[in-house]
């Protein structure tokens, strides 16, 4: 017999069979189990990347619900949320895979940026002398940076639910199969947000859940009260269904036939989501918000135009598509909302001296301290030492319509700029993963796109400084940011 040509489970249990050995009542056969309990587990450690995957697409899809989560009990709830997943993941996890490295380690050039800015507003509560402002009488003059400590506090704690959520992400979604399930996931929560809104607007008589609006009546906006906040979050969703149409049209077929066509073209599947985006695109015409429009759009341009040059369509077939596509989405818009777009088109003309001079008077308050700030989510209160009468009294300005000046005038200029530098940094990351043929291209491209829907409405409104739409924003900046490792697409952590 060959012995060497046995197994060693074979040899080990021969050896326990020994019956020269003398029997003793205190010997003991130990047996080592190849899979200790929970401990050092690859298949525990993948269960719970899936399992907190799940959660995160529920909590992306539950957070808009309450007024767009634009109210301080909603931002309490999601930081506690994110903050509970965020201990149960960085407890467990090294114990079930304690030789897996960190996977933010990859990302810390985007993190670090909004970390500083996170701990300039800590910065903001301690008692340094306030100036840079008109002369204030003693007894009213803030005793730190901030005008209002306890409304910076809050905002500290919702910036680091953002860190937090970015992290949990990216950790989570480390392998290819994951990142794809969870980009899926939040189109069709957008997807469900957009028919509740034209339910809510033609069904329900035009109400906010269930409730009669006070505000933008006779438009879309969902569970949002403000519709450009509405069609910034329709706009992040139709640029992940771009994604996914453009990507599964142009996927190699691995059909063996004599079609010219390498690619799998026009499928049921893609065509069942040119129907979702199309009722996403609906929801965002009935809002009417044109510079959510326009930026929707070309995100949605962009995200197309990178994946078909990755996919080797040529620059010029990019252009003329790019202009036919154009003119045919004007006729649509026109066809479908032509007399709601116009009308706000008009009004611009019209709003546009109090929006300048809204401008003009935060500008103001930007050189009076243009490296402190006024203090992290203080603008509504400090606002009112500049507002003068040439900007209407008869509403409350709490935000300046443009969040990149609604950041210099709470944090400055240098820590002001750090949110959008970190976005900057991402969106050239992922030009990079798409000029890489061995990495997944959906992610980027849909990420890359989503920044430039956030980076264009940013400028002439506050979409990203609703909290619902910034924590979809990270979730999807982070998974265009993530590593797939293809080594472990099966059963991979």
């Amino acid at each position: 017999m060959d012995f060497d040509g046995l197994r060693p489970q074979a040899v080990q249990h021969i050896a326990t069979r020994d019956e020269e050995k003398p029997v003793s009542l205190f010997d003991f056969e130990v047996v080592e189990i190849a899979e200790r309990g929970w401990k050092d587990s690859p298949r525990a450690a993948s269960l719970l990347n899936d399992r907190m995957a799940i959660a995160l697409g529920m909590f992306l899809f539950l957070v808009p619900v309450p007024y767009g989560a634009n109210r301080p009990l909603a931002w309490l709830v999601a930081i506690g949320i994110i903050s509970a997943m965020a201990l149960v993941y960085l407890v467990v996890f090294p114990i079930l895979s304690p030789r897996q490295p960190m996977q933010i380690r990859n990302y810390w050039k985007v993190l670090v940026p909004g970390l500083l800015a996170i701990v300039y507003a800590m910065m903001q509560l301690l008692p340094i002398s306030f100036g840079g402002v008109m002369e204030l009488p003693s007894l009213v003059l803030p005793n730190s940076l901030t005008v209002s400590p306890s409304a910076t506090v809050l905002g500290i704690l919702r910036m680091l639910s953002y860190a937090l959520l970015f992290v949990l992400v990216s950790e989570v979604c480390s392998n290819r199969r994951r990142t794809e399930r969870l980009l899926k996931w939040v189109f069709f929560g957008i997807v469900a947000h957009a028919l509740w809104a034209l339910l809510s607007l033609g069904v329900f008589n035009d109400t906010l859940l269930f409730q009669d609006k006070t505000d933008y009546v006779g438009y879309a906006t969902g569970t949002f009260i403000n519709r450009n906040s509405f069609a910034t979050f329709m706009g992040m969703g139709m640029v992940i269904g771009v994604a996914l149409i453009v990507m599964d049209i142009r996927m190699p077929t691995h059909r063996r036939s004599k079609r010219s066509s390498k690619h799998k073209g026009i499928t049921i599947e893609n065509v069942f989501l040119m129907l979702l985006v199309g009722v996403i695109f609906g929801a965002l015409l009935a809002s009417a918000s044109r510079l959510g429009l326009f930026a929707s759009l070309l995100g949605a341009w962009f995200t197309a135009s990178a994946l078909m040059l990755r996919t080797g369509v040529r620059v010029s077939r990019v252009l003329w598509g790019s202009v036919l596509a154009g003119g045919i989405g004007l006729a649509v818009i026109l066809t479908l909302a032509g007399s709601a777009v116009l009308e706000r088109l008009v009004f611009t003309l019209v709003n546009a001296e109090g929006r300048s001079e809204i401008y003009r008077q935060t500008l103001d308050m930007i050189a009076s301290r243009p490296w402190a700030g006024f203090g992290l989510d203080s603008f509504q209160m400090s606002f009112e030492l500049f507002h003068t009468p040439e900007l209407s009294t008869a509403f409350v300005w709490d935000k300046p319509h443009n969040t990149y000046l609604t950041l210099w005038t709470e944090l400055g200029v240098i820590a002001g700029s750090l949110p959008p530098l970190a976005a900057a940094i991402a969106f050239v990351l992922m030009i990079k993963t798409l000029r890489d043929p061995e990495r997944a291209a959906v992610p980027a491209a849909a990420a890359s796109g989503v920044i430039v829907v956030g980076a264009v409405h940013s400028l002439g409104d506050f979409s990203l400084e609703i909290a619902a739409n910034t924590y979809v924003f990270v979730a999807i900046v982070a998974l265009g940011l993530a590593r797939r490792r293809y080594q472990n697409r099966g059963r991979g952590q």
